[in-house]
């Protein structure tokens, strides 16, 4: 340990109490890693904050020192974003910190970092209303991470991503400083949206330490529609035509036959076997829901789908659980995954599931696919064995080819799971692509402004 780790540590025990304060090796190894897993690298030391105060406290004295601080929720990156990528950083725990406020009244849901998107849904739902971002590991992951990750979900179709729900937040800067911005207000105009700089930003540029979040009415009644095909494409084709003939469904997801075998497989299930799945939550008042359900199910016919719809909740929870637990079912049966999170244009969606399976074809993986693909947003998983040195090049390599294709498709090498340390190169890729290389310099100036002395997550994004 060095000997600014140990001043520094010597005095945040003072100033916050030396049981927030972790260093043995075996408090430390769960922090080395993360949901993406393939990179591993223990920290120095953990702290656990249990407020704001505290992250205030560890900025500062970690800006005077120069130590490297990794902000953290609850590990549930896909990209490594959460990983120290450097050796004697500090990570910064943020899950003790987890107050829930609902404001019925304004329309808005007070969260601090640490609490789960889960959390503030279920707190909102108390109240008639709900958080619409779901990212798949929702019941575990925090409200700061989701921010600093631009985290996405099912019901990314009708309702975006985070960034689009976010009315303030407190953010606390590298030395300490605080800094506040919106109101949690429906409008409000300060001039530049800085928000958008520490929204997605994985934790580059300060440490989100609570937010104030719209919130939206409990649809009055659901009709999950289900499509199965005898060609992946069609599937495709269907989710591009409901987008293009007007329907909004709240979940418009996508899972291949590999998905739908494995998922039966790993949570014992008993879905229907086919080619392609496609699976639309139409959403709205009991008098015209049925309508618009039958219509979605018409689109899905005229490409070549069969179809069945449902408002029984025991079936439709059974098939959001098993969307949302595909990755899990995944990583249960294979024991390497490299899991890609590629968003193509609509149009485009039909090409890139062909061109996914001839790639799966060419070099011999198992590769499922799933995904959010009413929006473009693709799963592929690479599946293979860590211990075969050639099945570990040829993932490494398709991992590298899935996201070349959404570049040349139009598209982006994430949709929400971050750049983190899994996609460093492939997002350079894609900024040469689009000749965006001024993107690059700019927020190398403002990484530079706000972080001179570069002790956030370093190593992360191309900073």
């Amino acid at each position: 340990m060095s000997s600014g780790m140990r001043s520094l540590l010597s005095e945040l025990s003072k100033r916050i109490g030396k049981e927030k304060i972790f260093t043995e090796p075996e408090e430390l190894y769960s922090y080395g890693v993360d949901a993406y897993t393939e990179f591993k690298q223990p920290p120095a030391a953990v702290i656990r904050a249990g407020g704001e105060e505290d992250v205030r406290a560890v900025l500062e004295l970690a800006d005077r020192e120069k130590v490297p601080v990794v902000p953290r929720g609850s590990g549930t990156s896909l990209s490594g974003g959460s990983v120290p990528a450097v050796p004697g950083a500090i990570v910064l725990d943020l899950t003790p910190m987890n107050k829930v406020e609902v404001n019925i009244d304004d329309g808005y849901v007070m969260a601090e970092a640490g609490a789960t998107v889960l959390e503030v849904d279920k707190a909102c739902r108390s109240h008639g209303f709900f958080f619409p971002p779901d990212p798949a590991s929702s019941r575990i992951a925090t409200i700061g991470g989701s921010l600093a990750e631009n985290a996405g979900g099912l019901r990314g179709a009708k309702f975006g991503v985070m960034k689009n729900w976010v009315l303030a937040m407190e953010v606390i800067l590298p030395g300490g400083k605080k800094l506040r911005i919106g109101e949690p207000v429906y409008k409000w105009r300060w001039g530049p949206d800085l928000m958008s700089l520490f929204i997605g930003s994985e934790g580059t540029l300060g440490v989100i330490t609570r937010a104030w979040l719209k919130i939206y009415p409990l649809p009055e009644k659901v009709v999950r529609v289900l499509g199965v095909f005898d060609r992946i494409e069609d599937a495709g084709k269907a989710i591009s035509q409901i987008r293009r003939r007007g329907y909004v469904p709240m979940i418009l997801e996508l899972l291949d036959r590999e998905t739908i075998e494995i998922v039966n497989e790993s949570l014992g299930y008993n879905i229907e076997v086919a080619e392609g799945m496609v699976m639309a939550d139409v959403d709205g008042p009991r008098e015209s829901v049925w309508r618009i359900a039958r219509e979605v199910e018409n689109v899905i016919k005229d490409c070549g789908g069969r179809t069945r719809a449902s408002d029984d909740p025991e079936e439709m929870e059974q098939l959001y659980l098993a969307r949302q637990g595909a990755y899990a079912a995944v990583t249960r049966a294979y024991p390497g995954v490299l899991l890609e999170d590629i968003t193509v244009p609509l149009s485009k969606l039909m090409e890139a599931l062909r061109e996914l399976d001839r790639m799966r074809k060419e070099y011999g993986l198992r590769m499922p696919v799933f995904g959010h693909a009413g929006d473009g947003n693709l799963h592929p998983n690479i599946c293979f064995d860590p211990r075969d040195e050639e099945q570990l090049r040829k993932a490494k390599e398709l991992f590298v080819k899935t996201g070349q294709l959404a570049i040349k498709l139009g598209g982006a090498i994430s949709g929400e799971h971050g750049i983190g340390l899994a996609k460093k190169e492939l997002f350079l890729e894609e900024i040469k692509a689009v000749r965006g290389e001024g993107y690059v310099e700019v927020v190398k100036m403002i990484k530079q402004l706000l972080d001179p002395n570069g002790i956030m997550n370093p190593g992360k994004i191309f900073l």
